[in-house]
């Protein structure tokens, strides 16, 4: 599976390389803070997992691990890009 940048990093780093070259409007800067903002969750909700991953480590709980895993290797930091084969027949 192809993966691609989330879309709020993509718009952040627009928004961020058009502030260097000019001042943002305030619609910009709005949309920027909520870029931040989601990032901000992402990065909560990904320290979540890591440290239930560690506990589930620790107390020998392995289904308990698998599960958290499979919810790191599905996490939306990443925007899912579907196959090049196109959908199945």
């Amino acid at each position: 599976m192809t993966m691609t940048i989330h879309p709020a990093h993509r718009r952040m780093a627009e928004l961020w390389t058009m502030s260097r070259r000019r001042s943002m409007t305030p619609e910009e800067q709005t949309e920027l803070d909520q870029c931040l903002q989601v990032n901000a969750r992402l990065c909560w909700e990904m320290a979540c997992l890591e440290n239930a991953s560690l506990l589930a480590s620790m107390t020998h709980d392995t289904d308990w691990q698998h599960d958290i895993c499979r919810q790191i290797e599905d996490f939306p930091w990443q925007a899912k890009k579907p196959d090049h084969q196109g959908p199945a027949s």
